[in-house]
């Protein structure tokens, strides 16, 4: 059973929240560079962020009469963004924790 929101519906909840979050915009802000290596149909991107770690991510038909380079680009850079919000989110947390415990005097 899917959730009672909508993706928008959540997306518009969390805009109104105020305190240190992961963004698309914060997540694009730290790319340095966006590459793709096509394959025949297979399609790769490589995510070179700005401290040099990459992510990549990959994208196929299963049919060959459906491949589409851009589409291709597309699947294979979104595949790639994703991993990312997970490493931004540790990132921030571990800022998060390391200001907390500063504040608190240890």
């Amino acid at each position: 059973m899917e959730p009672d929101l909508t993706l928008d519906e959540a997306k518009s909840v969390i805009a109104t929240k105020t305190a240190p979050k992961i963004t698309e915009e914060s997540i694009k802000a730290r790319i340095k560079d966006v590459a793709y290596i096509g394959h025949g149909q297979l399609t790769i991107c490589i995510i070179t962020m700005l401290n040099g770690f990459m992510v990549n991510g990959v994208s196929a038909p299963a049919s060959p009469k459906n491949y589409d380079s851009q589409v291709g680009q597309r699947y294979a850079y979104d595949n790639a963004f994703k991993q990312l919000w997970p490493l931004e989110g540790y990132l921030l947390r571990e800022h998060l924790s390391t200001t907390e415990a500063e504040s608190r005097g240890g």
